[in-house]
């Protein structure tokens, strides 16, 4: 027997399984270079309505010059005891990262929207997001964040 695995059509076929919503905010603001930053909510598999899949969004407020080989990644750090410990969030978990989001060379226009490489697996756990900012350049003042857009498959 074959079995089909297609997109669920999510709500009015918009394609998401459940009201996309941020990661980070204002906890990216003034990012500097190379800094990390944690995020100041915690999230559960609630959040996605228990989708396992995400499509994440950085959206960046103006930004100088990014360098060569620019890039914001992230990690998703978890928690083994429902929500009272997490791996570390000082800087990033020894492990690579979740999610990247590659960003072109030169200054960036405010509202410029980046997709992370790739379909991203939700934590089954709770969680913090950490990320790490390799523009070259500290981030904008305002105007950053980081949505989550929860997708799911169907079997046919």
């Amino acid at each position: 027997m074959t079995t089909n695995f297609l997109w669920n059509p999510g709500t009015s076929n918009s394609g998401l399984a459940a009201t996309a919503f941020d990661l980070m905010t204002t906890e990216l603001n003034s990012l500097a270079n190379l800094a990390y930053a944690t995020s100041s909510g915690t999230f559960s598999n609630s959040n996605p309505a228990q989708a396992i899949w995400a499509q994440l969004f950085l959206t960046l407020g103006a930004v100088t010059s990014a360098t060569s080989g620019s890039n914001i990644c992230g990690w998703f750090a978890r928690s083994y005891d429902g929500g009272t410990n997490y791996e570390q969030v000082a800087q990033a978990p020894a492990r690579h990262p979740d999610f990247i989001f590659p960003v072109f060379v030169g200054a960036i226009t405010g509202g410029s929207i980046w997709g992370a490489s790739g379909l991203i697996a939700l934590p089954a756990l709770k969680f913090k997001v950490v990320v790490q900012n390799n523009l070259g350049a500290t981030l904008a003042g305002s105007a950053n964040t980081i949505k989550a857009a929860p997708v799911n498959m169907q079997a046919v």
